[in-house]
């Protein structure tokens, strides 16, 4: 079994007397007891998997696998990686991978997962993905590549349980491949102008009467691309637990008055909340940043409180 956790290799230290007791009772009961797991629910707040019940879920999991021929890959990703990243509501995020042209079998027939007859939802995400939901309301993210479409994929964090095919060697590249391109688009050149061209287009739809999509802009896009712009400066200070891929991902932990003064944006009007959104950028990047486009920006922001203006004079 290998570990990858932010691309950087985890030593292979010898687990302490107790832990590697507990893992072989644990790999012991599911060999002996192959009924379906009790993923235990906690009983006051829904939705809730307990910590032991999750191990247990991707021992099983692993074990089912592993005796699969024509499996050579098992990778999980995010929170399932590290339980540092883990709650009591994190589901489980993880790759399959089979030798080329096997991987359809995994897609059409789920009785590989854990508790399958407990599945209440699926549903499908192209052709490789898939999300399920059991009836104790535990969620299960998961593709299920062959080794020719695994390079199609994203990982930032991930963990490798089963490794029969160079699968180590496949991952460093599709993890290096992941975070060129996600810093790719964070740097690029004219992020602050498109900034300026969401919160505008926001205030347009607003203008038009159109809310719902007006607030997808400002809320959504605008945001995203603030947080994005403000990774991209903080870059060589990144904070824990970070997600190049999300940057809205863990935010109230990483930065929780920035957060908190985003929540309070999105209860404000459109026009309202576009110049606030604005407002952030140049008070935490324009002495960062001095030669981005911050003339848009001042033009911008005229435009919008002319847009205020002529609502409050009706």
């Amino acid at each position: 079994m290998s570990e990858r956790f932010y691309g950087e290799m985890k030593s292979n230290k010898r687990l302490p007397p107790r832990v590697s007791l507990c893992v072989s009772h644990l790999k012991w009961t599911l060999r002996r007891n192959r009924s379906p797991l009790n993923l235990s629910v906690s009983s006051d707040l829904s939705g809730q998997m307990e910590a032991a019940a999750y191990d247990i879920y991707t021992e099983q999991l692993r074990a089912t696998l592993e005796s699969a021929r024509e499996v050579v890959g098992l990778v999980t990703l995010g929170s399932t990686v590290d339980s540092t990243f883990r709650d009591e509501w994190s589901d489980h995020d993880f790759w399959v991978i089979t030798k080329a042209g096997a991987q359809d079998s995994f897609l059409n027939d789920f009785t590989w997962l854990p508790d399958a007859d407990n599945i209440a939802i699926t549903v499908c995400h192209g052709k490789s993905r898939r999300t399920m939901v059991y009836r104790n309301r535990h969620k299960v993210e998961f593709a299920v590549f062959d080794v020719n479409e695994a390079h199609e994929g994203k990982a930032q964090r991930y963990r490798i349980l089963i490794d029969r095919d160079q699968v180590a060697e496949l991952m460093e590249s599709v993890h290096q491949v992941t975070l060129k391109q996600a810093q790719a688009v964070q740097a690029r050149p004219d992020a602050l102008q498109n900034l300026c061209v969401l919160v505008w287009s926001a205030c347009e739809r607003y203008s038009r009467g159109e809310l719902l999509s007006a607030r997808q802009y400002v809320d959504g896009f605008a945001v995203n691309q603030l947080l994005s712009l403000m990774s991209v400066s903080n870059s060589e200070t990144v904070a824990e637990g970070e997600d190049e891929l999300d940057p809205r991902r863990r935010l109230e932990v990483r930065s929780p008055r920035l957060a908190e003064e985003v929540l309070t944006i999105l209860e404000e009007p459109v026009p309202e909340a576009a110049l606030h959104l604005l407002g952030i950028a140049e008070r935490e990047l324009k002495q960062k940043a001095p030669t981005l486009a911050w003339d848009n920006v001042t033009m911008v922001q005229g435009w919008i409180r002319e847009l205020v203006r002529n609502v409050a004079g009706g």
